[in-house]
């Protein structure tokens, strides 16, 4: 993998579609560089074989305008069950030695998300260390934690109303996890997720007075040189009451 400026890591390969897909549209076309890694190919899935799930990922990787994209191919339900899987992530980090990490918040329903979120963390701490395994260090300058099916309050919003058509466009690349169509009914498919990730979106996106929000959940403090930065071409969205 090349060098980018953002990885975002997908236990799955439609998690990140589903939680941060606007803001990786919104980077690209800012001039950022960014790439996918799949944790695994969802083979577990109840629908879609391995072999659909990475032509839907590759087709929602060019939706989003992603080049790179990359499957780590690690057990679908059983992500971070063995000392062994840490490996290949501190491998991919010291390759694509991205500035920003977006994962899963560590707080989620499926299991692989709350493990891929922990075995992200301790990757890019070991790829920093200098006599830990092989390749050259790297230090992620930020992680993020993405939203996913627990609420939780973002630390930062990114407003992806002027690109939210785009977003939903690349989501439905992975036909198989969230079309009806033939086969078994799942949580998925029969219309309400979507309603879900969608209401999510408008709720995150009121916080900061925007149509439609993607929340991240950062880790540690963001240090700044003075106020300037926080200030805004937008109206005030919190303690303004006049």
């Amino acid at each position: 993998m090349q060098r980018v400026d953002i990885l975002a890591v997908s236990p799955h390969p439609d998690d990140v579609e589903l939680a941060c897909g606007g803001t990786l549209i919104l980077a690209v076309r800012q001039g950022l560089s960014v790439a996918i890694a799949d944790l695994t190919a969802g083979e577990a899935a109840t629908r879609g074989t391995p072999e659909i799930r990475r032509a839907e990922a590759a087709e929602a990787a060019r939706r989003l305008g992603i080049a790179q994209r990359v499957c780590l191919d690690l057990p679908d339900s059983r992500v971070g069950e063995t000392p062994g899987q840490v490996e290949p992530v501190v491998a991919l980090i010291r390759a694509a030695r991205p500035r920003i990490l977006l994962l899963p918040y560590p707080q989620d329903r499926h299991p692989d998300h709350a493990a891929a979120a922990r075995l992200v963390e301790r990757a890019a701490f070991l790829a920093r260390l200098a006599r830990h395994g092989s390749g050259r260090p790297h230090a992620v300058e930020r992680l993020l934690h993405y939203c996913g099916h627990h609420p939780a309050t973002p630390s930062v919003v990114i407003d992806v109303s002027a690109v939210w058509a785009e977003r939903m466009h690349a989501l439905r690349a992975h036909a198989s996890q969230f079309e009806a169509g033939d086969g078994a009914a799942t949580a998925l498919n029969d219309g309400s997720f979507l309603r879900f990730v969608e209401a999510r979106a408008v709720c995150h996106g009121a916080l900061i007075g925007a149509a439609y929000g993607e929340g991240f959940m950062l880790a540690g403090p963001v240090g700044l040189d003075g106020l300037g930065p926080l200030l805004r071409d937008r109206p005030a969205t919190y303690g303004n009451f006049a």
